[in-house]
């Protein structure tokens, strides 16, 4: 029953139906702002979510009383007519919010009739995700902390709700579902705030983030921070200079959660959100480097036992030269920003990527390849070539494993690491 001036089930609809169908989690306390007709508040019931839904439309709620009460799901349903700006206030036992959010652009209120605008136009000033965002700012330390936002977006063209600003605020993100209906993608993306209320361990200096992190206890989303590091590691034992301003980290990660990963793969797929968070270029296999190729820093991943992965990464702040050695720093691709503040980006940037929030299905071997050899090509598709023993070669791919695959003219050959190769960039 969908009554007019209230927006119907349409592919976007079951698009976020779709996504709410992944989730791991399958009951609790769910709350669906703007329900229109109730189609996603019903499929919600069903799957065992006892629901709160809103809408400011009151055709709207009428609606979804009738439909809910038509399919015998009243008893795990309440409908309010109310909305963000609008009086609502989020309850501190949901779980799961779920939001269609209106994406259009402002300027349609002519076309369309007033009532139906508020479901189908965003607002200025960040959207409604940011006026959302606003709301779950406000007495956040009595929510859950493990709180799903799932939320319906427009992502080409960006809509005024801009995802970019739920991972500014601590926000971890992970895409769930898309479509592309015409000119536009959709997506559902779900945000949690990084680490769950698990603060990272911050050390002024320390020897080694690598050996911090093996005393961490193997409980939630562990992580280390140090401004500085004495006995930094590197690639096969080697020293990783600190250079002053700069930032040493190490995740700590359940092993378990990696069985069917090699880490030459966890290796690459790190680098390139690492990579992408600071703006940056990525150089197979762990080197993180500015679009003039110099090396702002680079991924190290570590198990001495069955227990855990870590996970190192250093940068350095500022473009420098010391000797023979020389980088770059994040000042050339982010700007001006202290390291406290960089280590944000990254951690949510990786928690986006490998968090257990038990939500979600971790990413698997194939989408970690795909998401490595994405961000592997934008340097390689300028024309690298390596030279193996002096005989230039062309990478073309990656394995499962992590190796770069190249052609050799009779056939594709592998290269797992740098010794003996020179690459040209």
């Amino acid at each position: 029953m969908v009554p007019e001036t209230v927006y119907p089930p349409r592919e976007d609809t079951l698009l976020l139906c779709d996504a709410i169908s992944k989730l791991k989690k399958r009951n609790g306390r769910a709350l669906e702002i703007g329900c229109g007709s109730g189609a996603v508040t019903m499929q919600l019931a069903s799957l065992g979510w006892n629901v709160i839904s809103c809408d400011v439309n009151p055709y709207a709620v009428s609606a979804t009383r009738g439909n809910v009460e038509n399919h015998g799901l009243s008893a795990l349903v309440e409908v309010h007519e109310s909305g963000i700006g609008e009086g609502m206030e989020i309850p501190s036992d949901v779980e799961l919010l779920v939001w269609n959010i209106p994406y259009l652009e402002m300027g349609h209120e002519s076309e369309i009739p007033e009532m139906e605008a508020v479901a189908l136009n965003d607002v200025g000033n960040g959207g409604w995700g940011a006026k959302l965002l606003g709301s779950l700012e406000i007495d956040s330390e009595k929510r859950k902390r493990d709180l799903l936002i799932l939320i319906l977006m427009r992502t080409d063209p960006i809509s005024e709700s801009n995802p970019s600003v739920w991972k500014e605020m601590g926000w971890s993100a992970r895409s769930i579902a898309y479509e592309r209906i015409g000119n536009e993608r959709l997506e559902v993306i779900g945000f949690w705030k990084t680490g769950q209320g698990v603060k990272p361990t911050i050390l002024d200096i320390c020897d080694s983030t690598m050996d911090e992190a093996k005393k961490l206890e193997n409980i939630g989303w562990q992580r280390v921070l140090s401004f500085s590091q004495r006995n930094g590691r590197g690639r096969r034992g080697t020293k990783w200079i600190s250079m002053k301003d700069g930032l040493s980290s190490t995740w700590k990660l359940d092993a378990e959660l990696f069985n069917s990963i090699s880490p030459g793969l966890l290796q690459t797929s790190i680098g390139s959100v690492l990579s992408d968070a600071l703006n940056a270029e990525m150089k197979w296999p762990n080197d993180i480097i500015t679009k003039q190729r110099r090396k702002i820093g680079g991924v190290l991943i570590e198990s001495s036992d069955s227990d855990d992965v870590r996970i190192g990464f250093g940068a350095n702040r500022t473009r420098f030269e010391e000797g023979e050695i020389s980088g770059g720093g994040w000042e050339e691709t982010l700007g001006d920003i202290d390291a406290m503040d960089v280590f944000r980006i990254l951690d949510t940037a990786v928690s986006s990527l490998l968090e257990d929030n038990e939500w979600f299905e971790l990413p698997n071997m194939e989408e970690l390849r795909n998401l490595s050899w994405r961000k592997l090509s934008r340097v390689l598709s300028e024309g690298v070539i390596v030279e193996i023993a002096g005989v230039p070669r062309r990478p073309v791919g990656l394995s499962k494993d992590g190796e770069m695959e190249i052609f050799c003219g009779n056939g594709l050959s592998q290269i797992c690491d740098l010794d003996g190769t020179n690459w040209l960039l």
